[in-house]
């Protein structure tokens, strides 16, 4: 039978006198260790173990790295978030930056060519689009379909206005006949001949700041007789 190489006090008393010569008592009490001559020594695994023992180190390490990493991540704000907030400005600059374009340009032409812009340019402001696709933003104006023309000036959505009917009421008559004296007279503010204390004015060369006072004298004028 196959000897064990350690065995206890209760295995030894089992054996018989001639195998329990082949045993020596063990460094605790109770144990007892076969004796044999010329064992392989055993192998030097200290190397192992320190490296082993490195690896663990390393691995302590790298998580504590790992650990500092994860947390400066988690104080970031979301990604998602910044996006949304990003589009937010950037629709903020873009509402702007079309409202002052079309408001300025519909305001400069209802001037030019109206003797009430503000009331003029709120209909023109539908007539213009901005065109942020290039390197700066373009003012185009809408055609007949709604739509930007690159065919459509300024000049042409001048003329347009000009000869709309709907505004003859508050057009610059110099304005609307493009330059020089009107084809036919045009009487002064309210018909008939200047009031009293009153010069002749040519409406259609007449500024809108002076048609506006004309017209607030006629009132004041008109309330006290």
């Amino acid at each position: 039978m196959a000897l064990k190489f350690k065995i206890k006090q209760a295995d030894y008393d089992k054996l018989s006198d001639t195998l329990k010569t082949e045993y020596i008592a063990g460094d605790a009490d109770g144990e007892f260790i076969l004796d044999v001559s010329d064992l392989p020594k055993p192998e030097d695994t200290g190397p192992l173990k320190r490296a082993l023992e490195a690896e663990k180190n390393k691995s302590k390490t790298l998580k504590g790295e790992k650990d500092a990493l994860q947390a400066t991540v988690d104080g970031f704000e979301d990604v998602a978030a910044l996006k949304v907030t990003h589009e937010k400005e950037v629709g903020k600059y873009k509402s702007f930056t079309e409202a002052t374009l079309i408001d300025g340009t519909a305001m400069e032409l209802a001037t030019k060519i109206s003797t009430s812009p503000k009331l003029l340019a709120k209909d023109l402001r539908d007539r213009f689009v901005v065109d942020l696709s290039g390197d700066k933003p373009v003012v185009k104006i809408k055609g007949a379909d709604g739509k930007p023309s690159d065919d459509m000036t300024i000049e042409k959505l001048q003329a347009e206005v000009v000869a709309n009917a709907d505004y003859k009421n508050i057009i610059i008559a110099s304005k609307a006949s493009g330059g020089g004296a009107p084809k036919t007279p045009i009487k002064p503010l309210g018909g008939g001949a200047p009031k009293d204390g009153e010069q002749a004015v040519d409406l259609s060369k007449a500024a809108p700041t002076t048609l506006v006072e004309r017209i607030k004298a006629r009132q004041a004028a008109q309330a006290q007789s």
